[in-house]
This record gives C-alpha cells, structure tokens and sequence, in this order.
C-alpha cells in the first residue's frame, strides 16, 4: 500500500513536514517548490531523518498559484495511473478543496484516500502513539486524546496485552542443609567398618 505526500513548499513548509520521520520506504513524499522559496539544500535538511522516497519538484513557473496547479496535476496524473492508495496535498491553503472534491466525486474508485491535510503527521493513523517514548508517555497521549476515563482504559487494557498473564509464581524449595565435614575424613567409610 502506497502513500504519497505532495508537499505545498509554499505554504509552511515547516509544519507540513512534521511527521517525515515516521514514514517508512514504502512512502513517497513530492516537495513542490520555487527557486524564490525556500532553498533547495534548506529543503533537503528537513527531510533528512525520513525513510521514505523523497522527490524535490522545482515549479515551472514562478508566480502566484503556481505550485498549486502543478500539484493539483501530479495528483490527477497519480491518481489517473492508479499509483497510489493514500495521497495528501501537505498544505494549509484551502484553495485545493475544490480540485480533491471534484477527484473524489469523479474518480473515487481509484485510490482508497485523497485529502487535504495541514502535515504529513495529521495523516498517519495515531501519531500520538507512535511518538511516546516509554510507558508513562503512552498513557498521557491516551489520556490526552481519550479522556482521563478512557484513556486510562485503554492503556491499562494493551497493557495487559502486551505483558500478558502473570506467571505463576513457583514455590520456593528449601535449600537442604549442608553438612559440615570434621577432620577430612568420610563418615560412609567409618559406617562401612562398623557393619563388617
């Protein structure tokens, strides 16, 4: 299952990559921007720590909406070519709604999602999750998202889960008792003399 984020470089660039360091290889992020913009090697360090494939698209044209249209485009070439099961546009500009509605309307049968989103992190599913680092992290994350009732709930029962049943505990076993030897001789070799 394919993913593909095409990154508005016009449009807080900044917030919308947040999250490139979840994706994994199977992912594939288009960052559209202008030689105006941001720079190139500015761009790249941001997507540095990712795993997924990521393609930098300079815009054939400067100017208003440019970068828009052109990935406005690539998206209806992706979808058309049925290359994707998920596709994002990474942006916080509302003008794209029209052009996804009208994909949605036309041609919903070719992908599984196509929306728009404000960072690649709104679209992974719970990314509150994947972002705790131990046990008391994922819990407030839950709490957070679920409420105090829930959220506890829900931990404590994958908590169960993961841990499992506790074992059994074994019975302890006395340790037998040593004996202390005198003199360095054997005691069987005394009782052996004795019955003779």
């Amino acid at each position: 299952m394919k993913t593909i984020f095409l990154v508005d470089g016009d449009n807080n660039i900044g917030t919308g990559l947040k999250g490139i360091d979840m994706l994994s290889e199977q992912d594939a992020v288009l960052v559209f921007y202008q030689k105006t913009g941001l720079a190139l090697s500015r761009l790249q360090k941001l997507c540095a720590d990712t795993k997924a494939e990521v393609q930098y698209i300079e815009s054939v044209r400067g100017g208003k909406n440019s970068i828009d249209f052109q990935i406005i485009t690539e998206l209806g070439v992706l979808v058309g070519k049925g290359e994707a099961d998920y596709a994002y546009v990474i942006s916080q500009d509302k003008g794209y709604e029209a052009s996804i509605d009208a994909l949605r309307a036309r041609y919903g049968t070719a992908f599984r999602e196509v929306a728009l989103r404000p960072s690649i992190e709104e679209c992974l599913c719970l990314p509150f999750v994947r972002r705790a680092a131990d046990r008391g992290q994922l819990c407030n994350a839950l709490v957070k998202e679920y409420g105090a009732i829930q959220g506890n709930a829900l931990y404590n029962h994958l908590k169960e889960i993961f841990q499992g049943p506790e074992p059994a505990a074994e019975p302890e076993h006395p340790a037998k008792p040593t004996r202390v030897r005198r003199g360095g001789h054997r005691r069987k070799t005394a009782e052996k003399t004795e019955e003779a």
